[in-house]
């Protein structure tokens, strides 16, 4: 029955179906000449890339005040780790390795944020964030290469004898402190990280030679853990305990407890010899709270005055670790610092001592008998001075007149010779 449907209604149908035909084609072409536009634009469009740090276009004085370390210095590390700093894009505008390592040394000196630091060293902050990551791993390599005590006899006696000369205390090998660095916990255990201090941290363990280089740094504990504790958890305390060190001692505050090589001061001192002894203790121990003092002046991310960390315990452990490495390779250079004035004091000792051995009692009786029994040591500071005033003194009576002291004319006022 369908040839009985008439011929217009037919008409009129096929002319609907053919104008719906030719619509789509239409649509399909606008489109497609749309996107062509648009990728046309995105080709024409050059990306503009800032001007990347050059170390070789600023000077001495501004790389010392950038980076706190010299030139010499940074091109010296940039040899040992180059390799692994290479980017692996084959990108023609990729990061070069010098100025990774130059923006991480940037950040660990002035403790600014990842943003400051990126845009001075003409890199975004994703890119930097990544870079330092690498610059972290690169450095941590070095860690027993630059970190380690001496291994021969001559090298320890240069540690004993630089020692000796601050404070004439002997046989000492290093003195051994902590200090802690903030950073923002985790918050399902941020109570373990909160110290005495009432701020979260990270309890780090140094022991130290006489011109401040770190031979020794533990930095994997959380704030609240006490300096003892951590003492005895560390591999430097079975080196002792083992005689590696030719019976040299280690001298720590006296919540350590004395140790048969680990001296103390003596509290509550009632002799004389004791109080020379704990007077040569306290000007030598005050080399590792220097120690502290230069390391957090020269990286200021360290020092709770420049803000708290805001990656994980693990990552922040890392880079107190490269820091060290860092203030290592300042001291071998020649990199001199001054103690910032504005950082935070370092806080109180630990009230609960640990307990004292009979063998270290023994022994630090033993060493004020010998040695403080007799004629008082001065400081070196203190035969510093003595020293200056007999030069001036001597010089000053080298260079008097040899002729008669004046004398004067009654009912005159001129002085005759």
């Amino acid at each position: 029955m369908f040839w009985e449907i008439p011929y217009l209604i037919l008409r009129r149908l096929r002319s609907r179906l053919e104008e719906r035909d030719d619509a789509v084609p239409y649509e399909h072409y606008h489109r497609h000449r749309e996107s062509n536009r648009r990728e046309a634009l995105r080709r024409r469009r050059r990306r503009i890339f800032p001007v990347r740090v050059n170390l070789s276009e600023i000077n001495e004085h501004e790389i010392l005040t950038r980076y706190h370390l010299s030139s010499d210095a940074i091109m010296s590390l940039y040899e040992l780790i180059k390799d692994d700093l290479i980017s692996t894009t084959k990108r023609s505008n990729a990061v070069p390795g010098i100025v990774k390592l130059l923006c991480a040394l940037h950040y660990f000196a002035s403790g600014s944020l990842q943003s400051t630091v990126a845009e001075a060293g003409g890199i975004t902050q994703s890119t930097f964030s990544r870079a330092l990551s690498e610059v972290i791993s690169a450095i941590l390599k070095l860690t027993d290469k630059f970190i380690n005590y001496p291994d021969d006899d001559t090298s320890l006696q240069s540690i004993k004898d630089g020692f000796f000369r601050i404070a004439g205390f002997p046989n000492v090998v290093g003195i051994v402190g902590c200090s802690h660095v903030a950073l923002s916990p985790p918050a399902e255990i941020e109570q373990i990280y909160r110290n005495k201090m009432h701020y979260h941290s990270i309890n780090v363990q140094v022991v130290c030679a006489s011109d401040m280089k770190i031979l020794d740094v533990v930095a994997r504990f959380p704030g609240s853990t006490r300096n003892s504790y951590i003492l005895r958890q560390s591999g430097i305390r079975e080196r002792f305990e083992n005689g590696e060190f030719n019976g040299g001692w280690l001298l720590g505050e006296a919540s350590y407890g004395v140790k048969s090589w680990l001296l103390t001061p003596v509290r509550s001192p009632t002799t004389k010899p004791e109080v020379k002894y704990n007077i040569a203790h306290r000007s030598t121990h005050c080399v590792v709270e220097r120690t502290f003092g230069v390391l957090k002046s020269r990286f200021r991310c360290l020092d709770h005055s420049g803000g708290a960390f805001l990656y994980s315990p693990e990552k922040v452990c890392k880079i107190i670790v490269v820091c060290c490495i860092l203030h290592n390779i300042a001291i071998m250079k020649n990199n001199h610092i001054d103690v910032a004035p504005d950082l935070r004091p370092a806080g109180e000792s630990d009230e609960q001592a640990d307990s004292n051995t009979t063998e270290g009692k023994m022994q630090r009786e033993q060493l004020i008998t010998d040695v403080f029994s007799g004629n008082f040591i001065f400081p070196s500071a203190f035969i510093t001075l003595i020293s200056v005033f007999l030069f001036f003194f001597v010089d000053r009576l080298i260079y008097l007149p040899l002729s008669p002291s004046p004398t004067r004319v009654e009912g005159t006022e001129h002085i005759l010779y």
